[in-house]
């Protein structure tokens, strides 16, 4: 599928210290909502004015993406082809999409969204890494209209520009959605095994706070995937009161350790631990863990699914995840283009995303299981 190309490719001005996930080259910090009511729009912050009233207007939306960094291109690549599909199904009345390539989220960034805003654009998509997000909100880039594609770090929600939007895949935040899923399935007390990567230590403190904050009584096991390990933590498991377990773990840790679960005990993850285009055969041994996922992944008679091609080609999970969320970024781009931001949930094919507090775009989404090693959605009962 032929992506929207832009006029310029800015070279590499200084390396930055990127601050990347190893499972998805990406910060996954933005928010991501639970499944009841969204808190209201802040009140000492102004609303922003609709970006502008009509996208058939004489300007366009410039996308930056480091397509030409060794280490996010890609990741990046998989975004700007979803991100590309999404342009191609919004047909000819839809703005105009110039494609701009750098190399790094620091300087380079910053002097094409200058560029692409002295060339006319009327919105600014970019900044897939927090460095990025950050380095954007803090340039006089921010003071027209952007949407960054991941939370600006160390900058208060209310100090960040009126004309600067966010919204991003935060697993982080999926540990909390499923903390709170947890607690409305009536758990109470949880037993939480991590791995030690940084990773898996992000969502364990995740899912800690909210947990601790909803329910209370949590106790914790470590796991690296040693068989001798996972006896002992058998054992443990099976003397112990908890109502439940979560595993901060990667795929094949959490494959690893699910036998050693007993069956009578609720288990509960994030994203981080289950592929849901693994083979039915490897995820069998998931049996009963939930979590939370995108649409795109488990519904596939989703209107917003069914609207959208496949990737053209084969791609990872993470990467396929990125495609999906490039279509979600320019659907959520038009959304602010047509002043409906704040008019209407977007049900989009990575969740449902509303226009939350701080200019924040939120992910609500949706409650999955794996049975019989296809991953499903869990419906209420």
């Amino acid at each position: 599928m032929p992506a929207p190309q832009g006029p310029a490719i800015y070279p590499q001005v200084a390396p930055q210290n990127e601050d990347i996930d190893p499972a998805t080259g990406l910060s996954r910090s933005t928010v991501v909502r639970p499944l009841h009511e969204l808190p209201p729009a802040p009140g000492p912050r102004p609303s922003p004015p609709p970006v502008t009233p009509n996208p058939r207007s004489s300007g366009h939306i410039a996308l930056i993406l480091p397509t030409a960094s060794p280490a996010l291109g890609r990741l990046a690549d998989a975004l700007r082809q979803g991100f590309a599909a999404a342009v191609q199904v919004a047909g000819k009345d839809a703005p105009p999409v110039d494609l701009i390539a750098v190399n790094n989220e620091g300087p380079a960034l910053v002097s094409a969204c200058a560029q692409a805003q002295a060339s006319g654009a009327i919105l600014v998509i970019g900044a897939i890494t927090r460095d990025g997000a950050s380095a954007l909100a803090a340039s006089e880039c921010a003071r027209q209209p952007v949407l960054e594609l991941n939370e600006p770090q160390a900058i208060l929600p209310q100090d960040l520009p009126v004309n600067l939007y966010t919204i991003s895949l935060s697993i982080e935040q999926e540990a909390r959605q499923v903390a709170l899923m947890a607690v409305a399935d009536g758990r109470r007390s949880a037993i939480v095994i991590a791995s030690s990567t940084p990773l898996a230590k992000r969502v364990e403190g995740s899912f800690e706070r909210e947990w601790t904050r909803a329910a209370g009584e949590i106790q914790r096991m470590p796991f690296e995937g040693d068989p001798d390990e996972a006896m002992k933590l058998r054992a443990s498991l099976e003397s112990s009161k908890a109502d439940m377990a979560f595993i901060a773990l990667d795929p094949a840790q959490a494959r690893a350790i699910r036998p050693y679960i007993p069956a009578t005990l609720p288990l509960y993850a994030t994203s981080l631990s289950v592929n849901p285009r693994a083979e039915t055969l490897v995820n069998l041994d998931l049996q009963g863990l939930r979590y939370v996922e995108m649409p795109w992944f488990i519904e596939p008679d989703h209107p917003a699914v069914m609207a959208y091609p496949q990737p053209s080609t084969p791609m990872t999970v993470d990467q396929e995840r990125l495609y999906a969320f490039g279509i979600d970024a320019y659907r959520v781009a038009l959304h602010l283009l047509r002043g409906e931001a704040r008019k209407a949930p977007l049900d989009g094919v990575t969740g449902r995303i509303t226009l939350g507090p701080g200019n924040a775009f939120e992910r609500t989404l949706m409650p999955a299981e794996v049975d019989g090693g296809h991953v499903v959605p869990l419906r209420a009962p």
